[in-house]
């Protein structure tokens, strides 16, 4: 694998990786370069990416695109959960290309273009390293954007299960009610009178009635 990334750095005459960061356009002083490699390490830690950051002032390719798509294969970055940031300075102006691997790209669709979209504008008035920490902020906000969409909390959850048991049970109680009281001839609510017949075996009489249309309804119910 080293022999093939040396061999394909070579035929192209692209940049060797120094480790995640490779500042070879000297963007960075010791601080930036500890900064930029910390927030490297936490987001391969905490947000499961792996970033990869080439600032440079030299291409062999005249396109910017072609030259990152180069390093990406290169690199062997095209097929895992990474981020490649290429930042090029050509004639004292600064250009950016942000790519994914296809893991990082299928877990976040968009994701490299709304990085480069976010820090473009630092990119145009050579704020590199200001667009380099924006890069991560930009990163987390997205991974953790789309873990709250995909996955709701427990107690949301359980909350929704409640609301719909409760939904449940009161169109059901309405539809009891009005089964019983609910006139069917004129919509009012009946009113209802109750008789016990004599006997050690009486039953109770439960009369149903609407005052405004006549409707009654009987029912028995043994006492």
């Amino acid at each position: 694998m080293l022999l093939a990334l040396l061999i394909g750095c070579v035929c192209y005459s692209l940049p060797l990786p120094i480790g995640p960061l490779s500042d070879y356009g000297g963007v960075l002083d010791s601080y930036g370069r500890e900064r930029i490699s910390g927030l490297i390490k936490e987001a391969e830690e905490h947000l499961g990416t792996r970033v990869y950051v080439l600032a440079s002032w030299d291409s062999p390719f005249a396109d910017l695109d072609r030259y990152a798509y180069a390093v990406l294969e290169a690199w062997n970055l095209s097929e895992g959960h990474t981020i490649l940031a290429l930042f090029l300075k050509e004639n004292n102006n600064w250009r950016v290309k942000v790519l994914s691997g296809e893991a990082a790209d299928s877990a976040h669709p968009q994701l490299a273009q709304e990085i480069e979209l976010g820090i473009s504008d630092l990119v145009y008035h050579s704020r590199i390293e200001e667009a380099m920490v924006k890069l991560f902020s930009i990163l987390e906000n997205r991974v953790f954007r789309a873990s709250a969409s995909a996955k709701p909390t427990t107690g949301q959850g359980r909350s929704r299960v409640f609301l719909s048991l409760v939904v449940v049970a009161m169109v059901f109680l309405v539809a009891v009610f009005i089964s019983r009281r609910i006139c069917p001839r004129c919509g009012r609510v009946l009113r209802v009178r109750k008789r016990r017949s004599l006997g050690p075996y009486g039953s109770n009489n439960v009369l149903y009635y609407c005052r405004h249309c006549g409707f009654s309804r009987r029912k028995k119910r043994e006492g």
